[in-house]
């Protein structure tokens, strides 16, 4: 369960692979925790291959925002008023410099490539959790919420980690659905076609 919690999201073999025990046994652990409400799963699609299921902790199992800093995040959030978008886009701005060495330049790799790296170099901050394509473009997927509470309350986290995701790939990025609205997973969408100076234009620039 630490385990998980830590890595918001694994396999069972990777886990199996960690704990240096067999996967029937890392999936016999799992339905426990599972039936006890710990923990979910989900599959994920991939570019090549057939989904494979991943586990992840639910909000039981990372356990609730204490009430005085919940109402402490609430009061601070609805206090930002009109710099909400400031606040967002300096927040944004410094997740993708920190990330930014991680991933090839726009103009030296192909859209499919710059996205692998942006979902890797986001996996750590528990904003991207994998990705794949479809008809309409490119869709990247995180199976859990890091700020649900927070979420609840501004649409500041969502809207500051889409323009992280953006900023790297130099291309728009689309917010398709939220965890916190119900949906599964937070799910964002860069649709096809696009190059990396149309998003220059239409974003400001990386």
């Amino acid at each position: 369960m630490e385990l998980l919690i830590h890595r918001r999201e694994a396999r069972a073999e990777e886990l199996g692979e960690a704990l240096d025990i067999s996967t029937a046994a890392v999936r016999r652990h799992l339905d426990n925790l599972r039936a006890d409400g710990l923990i979910d799963v989900r599959a994920v699609k991939q570019a090549t291959g057939r989904p494979f299921y991943a586990y992840f902790p639910t909000e039981r199992a990372a356990g609730a925002l204490p009430a005085a800093y919940a109402g402490l995040l609430e009061r601070m959030l609805r206090g930002l008023g009109e710099r909400e978008e400031s606040v967002m886009s300096s927040v944004a701005e410094s997740v993708a410099a920190k990330h930014r060495g991680e991933v090839a330049e726009a103009s030296t790799a192909a859209p499919e490539a710059r996205i692998v790296q942006v979902t890797e170099s986001l996996r750590g901050e528990g904003i991207l959790q994998s990705w794949h394509s479809d008809h309409d473009g490119f869709h990247l997927m995180n199976g859990t919420c890091p700020y649900r509470k927070a979420a609840e309350i501004s649409k500041l986290p969502c809207e500051s980690d889409r323009r992280t995701i953006e900023l790297l790939l130099g291309l728009d990025v689309e917010q398709l659905n939220r965890i916190v609205d119900g949906s599964p997973v937070c799910e964002y969408l860069v649709h096809a076609g696009q190059s990396p100076s149309e998003a220059v234009t239409t974003t400001g620039g990386v």
